[in-house]
């Protein structure tokens, strides 16, 4: 074994963590108003920073922005905590940071530039899951106006509902009280709007009828493990009893939603939940964390209708944060074990540990 080799196999240290993010800001005159919904506060950042302080570290902050490469290079960090979404409106925008910090070399939390990249994109992250075995729902996709055609093919069957989504958006940015679609005019409505509004494809997304659960998983390949779970219901159901997790639920969660913990959720259901939530972990082979959302058929059979690799971590509304409180953690002990993950994939260590 050469010098290289033999370095490689020496635990490194780690003494000073950076923390790179976006801040939410107002959006602009004729831009979306959620715009920058995927963005953190301030206090989120802060609350971050503080819980890593308080295992020993350092921490510097380092916002997006056109002093961020300067500010990498001249004050080095050990390990970089990624929370950053990345800037602009393309498919590709959550990778910047991590190619950034492949570029130089700086290890960092999260999984890498390719992962974020599908799995930001609806659709292929729907191709991707469906080859790998794990259970998805139906999903067309509209690429411009000449394939609006379609959307008169897709209710042959009574009864079908779509939800109309943008295709490489998170946080739940498009996807509105009225995105659901139970004919081909109001699809092709939503699909324009999506078109003119985000500036980007559509997709179509079977609607599922069951219960609505999200997993958190934590690790790295065969060691990944799901640590918690909630079921997502509406506090104040519909006259029609369908439920969809729109972006104005999220807004205003704690008046229209209930989150319940996996007490709440069947025991078979659970079992289900956990291991569809890994499968698709390691099928996009992500890293560290994230959080996989699902929903059930009319079968009983959960499929995957969402992957947040980079799930945000508020402690004070972020689904994380909430269903591994309701699974019995808490926030300080969630992101020892995201540091943990990632530090182990490393072969890193904190010397005051």
């Amino acid at each position: 074994m050469d010098d290289k080799e033999s370095s490689q196999e020496v635990p490194l240290p780690v003494r000073v963590i950076g923390i790179i993010f976006n801040l939410r800001k107002p959006t602009s005159e004729g831009d979306p108003d959620d715009l920058y919904e995927e963005y953190d506060s301030q206090s989120t950042v802060d609350a971050l920073a503080s819980e890593i302080e308080s295992f020993g570290f350092k921490t510097t902050l380092f916002e997006q922005n056109e002093e961020l490469f300067r500010k990498l290079t001249t004050n080095r960090s050990d390990f970089v905590f990624n929370i950053a979404e990345g800037t602009g409106v393309g498919r590709g925008r959550e990778s910047q940071i991590p190619c950034l910090l492949e570029s130089l070399g700086i290890p960092y939390s999260g999984s890498d530039p390719v992962s974020l990249g599908i799995s930001l994109d609806k659709y292929l992250t729907n191709l991707v899951l469906k080859h790998e075995g794990v259970p998805v729902p139906f999903v067309a996709l509209f690429r411009d106006e000449a394939d609006l055609d379609k959307a008169d093919h897709l209710f042959q069957r009574d009864g079908q509902i779509y939800i109309a989504k943008p295709r490489w958006e998170g946080s739940s940015k498009g996807v509105f009280k009225d995105s659901l679609c139970r004919n081909a005019e109001e699809l092709r409505k939503n699909v324009l709007r999506i078109f003119e509004r985000y500036k980007q494809p559509a997709v179509a997304e079977a609607f599922l009828p069951g219960v609505e659960i999200t997993v958190g998983v934590i690790g790295n390949g065969s060691d990944a493990r799901a640590i918690g779970m909630m079921k997502i219901t509406e506090r104040k159901p519909s006259n029609d009893g369908i439920f969809l997790y729109s972006l104005e639920h999220k807004r205003d969660w704690q008046e229209k939603i209930l989150y319940e913990g996996p007490e709440a959720i069947d025991k078979n259901v659970r079992k289900q939940a956990a291991s569809v939530a890994i499968d698709a972990f390691r099928a996009l082979e992500l890293r560290d964390v994230a959080r996989i959302d699902m929903r059930m058929d009319e079968s009983g059979i959960l499929r995957v209708i969402d992957i947040n690799p980079l799930p945000g971590l508020s402690p004070y509304y972020s689904d994380l944060p909430i269903l591994y409180s309701l699974s019995g953690g808490n926030y300080h002990d969630l992101v020892s074990k995201i540091l943990e993950a990632a530090f182990k994939r490393y072969r890193l260590f904190h010397e005051g540990a």
